[in-house]
């Protein structure tokens, strides 16, 4: 591909030795001065992602720096540690509550990488067993048992975010698999979230008990099928 003038083709792997530089540097400084491994792994993560993202967009073919196979299996292991470190730390009496922070966790790293092999990746890769439909049946069935969870645990913002993330992960892996619906679907959908999310607000205002959690849930609810169509809108079917 052609490159314009005065634009340098090494820009993005530049981005990406850049941010990986920078995760690198605030991990070791994190560990060094906190001793939190949790938070200092996550911190460089956070830092790194965004460096990732501006390459992969802005690369011919991201695949030859960041094969998808390898990225999406580090990925899963740097979420089980740090899920896995957030449970150690905290048992063994806050085990049961702090599992929505540690599923938040695992998701926010595990999911833009597995979002990548998607894209990326080569189809023999692919190996989920389950339609693109059956896809966003199951991940919405997970995250509104994980929404349900928090709820009873006390754990609400942060399972809200785990179930935001995985709704939208099988959503959006259903269209890039080949599942279409039309605009006037996707429109039901987000009419039904928004009349399901205000029920399950007011039943926590009638109930009275953290109505601010209900609250919460019931935003995620409605934020759910909103997202799902602001990233599918350009798809007019």
């Amino acid at each position: 591909m052609a490159h314009p003038p005065g634009t340098n083709r090494h820009v993005p792997e530049f981005a990406l030795v850049t941010g990986a530089f920078l995760s690198l540097s605030a991990l070791v400084a994190g560990v060094v001065l906190t001793g939190d491994v949790v938070r200092s792994l996550l911190t460089a993560v956070v830092i790194l992602y965004p460096f990732t993202a501006y390459a992969v967009t802005h690369s011919d073919d991201p695949t030859g720096v960041l094969p998808p196979r390898v990225t999406s299996v580090t990925a899963a292991v740097v979420g089980v540690v740090l899920a896995g470190s957030a449970l150690v730390a905290a048992l063994p009496g806050r085990l049961t509550a702090d599992l929505p922070y540690a599923l938040v966790l695992g998701a926010t790293v595990v999911l833009p990488p597995a979002a990548y092999h998607v894209r990326y990746g080569e189809r023999a890769d692919r190996v989920n067993p389950l339609s693109p439909i059956g896809t966003v049946a199951a991940t919405t069935v997970v995250a509104v048992a994980v929404l349900g969870y928090g709820l009873l645990v006390g754990g609400a913002v942060f399972a809200a975010a785990t179930a935001l993330l995985t709704f939208l992960a099988g959503a959006v892996y259903a269209r890039g698999s080949g599942a279409r619906l039309s605009v006037r679907t996707r429109r039901r959908f987000v009419a039904g979230g928004a009349v399901t999310g205000v029920g399950v607000a007011l039943v926590g205002l009638v109930r009275g008990s953290t109505p601010e959690a209900w609250l919460l849930v019931g935003l995620c609810v409605v934020a759910a099928p909103t997202l799902f169509y602001a990233l599918t809108a350009p798809e007019r079917v």
